[in-house]
């Protein structure tokens, strides 16, 4: 039997696991209400309306989470939208947090400034002990759309500082002379370049940072993701792969999946988690449509311009993956949006997520079990820290907002004790 477990306990569900002869792990229920009973507060929710899409890392028992909020309205994406970073003790998160505004629309240094009314897409990578770098997307007072340029800044731990706004660079079609700024020009002629002329100008309605960093290979890996909407719906979307020698101040863009190979009108592969192996680079992302589910596209490491077609690996596919690597014996843990459980009172569309066992080839994704935030659980984003893995996610504990309760951060641990590996 399938299970969820939340603050409102045990509801059980005749919904069957895909492997009948795997018994669900013990103590997987105390794994999940624990994971939401010990959800601490980070965010600034004394004065943020809305706070949404974390990026966390942990450094000498440091958290730092950044994301974006705005504190005159709930809604995402509006004028008053700034990047915060959330730093505290992860043995005391609530107690300790303190806040850090990253960037906001209207500011100026280093000779650039930030048109329009808000930034969004906030991206955390860690150069070293002491140097944090943040990613987010923003726009010059004459671009066209609000997400149409990368933008970053370096926080030094030591002195609490950011430095000046710094313009991320990008070489495009496999020319390393052809470098521009990361924005989306340069990344619909790259598309182009990839798939024909003309298909990149379909892509004109801004670009995101999704994807987390790996560094693996001796360089820096991530995607940027393009997209177009029509009256406000998105309904065409990829990512391309890029790397960068120079932790991320240059990507060289690479290979892309093709949204076009999905069999649904909808064609969004969106907000991957990466992983790598010797052979491949691989790309899980949300299709945002039931029947896509989640898809899996990979790329060989002898030809990083070609991905191969995407692939079904587990359902729903609505919000944004998340996938870490416990290591042995356990491996890789996902976690993945599922249909939500009514709870009763106001109805939030994302209060579930499947914990997902995934083997090392890919062919066998197995629930170990699933968790339910009554206030939400959106956008989980995990991190691997001393063999453990933790996780920030977007909830609404004190207002249920109509766009999936999206008012506060919280943080959390998975705990590796309660998992079962696939044989």
């Amino acid at each position: 039997m399938r299970y969820f477990i939340g603050l409102m306990g045990v509801a059980w569900l005749g919904v069957s696991f895909s492997h009948a002869e795997e018994a669900p792990p013990p103590l997987g229920e105390i794994s999940a209400r624990s994971f939401v009973d010990q959800a601490a507060l980070i965010s600034r929710y004394t004065t943020e309306q809305y706070a949404h899409q974390s990026s966390l890392k942990i450094v000498k028992g440091i958290g730092y989470a950044v994301y974006q909020c705005n504190e005159t309205t709930p809604e995402e994406n509006k004028p008053g939208q700034i990047a915060r970073m959330a730093v505290f003790n992860i043995l005391n998160p609530a107690a300790t947090a303190t806040w850090v505004d990253v960037a906001a629309a209207g500011e100026s240094s280093n000779g650039l400034s930030l048109g329009g009314t808000y930034v969004s897409a906030p991206m955390l990578h860690v150069l070293t002990d002491q140097t944090l770098r943040i990613f987010f997307t923003g726009r010059f007072g004459g671009d066209p759309v609000s997400g149409y340029r990368i933008f970053y800044k370096d926080h030094d731990v030591s002195s609490g500082r950011l430095s000046g706004l710094m313009a991320v660079r990008c070489s495009i079609a496999k020319d390393a002379a052809q470098v521009m700024d990361l924005a989306v020009p340069a990344i619909q002629a790259h598309l182009d370049f990839l798939f024909g002329r003309g298909f990149g100008e379909q892509f004109a309605k801004g670009i995101n940072t999704a994807c987390d960093f790996l560094t693996f290979d001796g360089q820096l890996y991530s995607t940027i993701q393009i997209k177009n909407s029509e009256q406000g719906v998105t309904k065409l979307m990829t990512n391309v792969l890029m790397r960068s020698s120079d932790q991320g101040s240059t990507w060289e863009l690479l290979g892309a999946p093709d949204p076009r190979q999905l069999k649904t009108e909808v064609k969004i592969l969106a907000e991957p988690a990466m992983t790598e192996d010797n052979d491949f680079i691989y790309l899980h992302l949300r299709s945002n449509v039931q029947e896509s589910g989640y898809v899996l596209s990979k790329v060989g490491k002898t030809d990083l311009y070609a991905f191969d077609e995407p692939v079904k690996k587990w359902t729903y596919g609505i919000g944004r993956p998340t996938i870490a690597d416990f290591g042995k014996p356990i491996g890789m843990v996902a976690m993945f949006t599922a249909p939500s459980v009514s709870m009763g009172g106001a109805s939030i569309t994302r209060n579930t997520c499947d914990v997902v066992m995934i083997d090392r080839s890919y062919s066998r994704y197995r629930r170990a079990f699933s968790v339910t935030d009554y206030n939400a659980v959106n956008t989980p984003f995990m991190h691997l820290y001393h063999d453990e893995v933790y996780v920030t996610y977007s909830t609404g504990r004190r207002r249920l907002l109509p766009k999936y309760g999206t008012s506060e951060i919280v943080f959390s641990k998975l705990k590796r004790e309660f998992f079962v590996p696939l044989k």
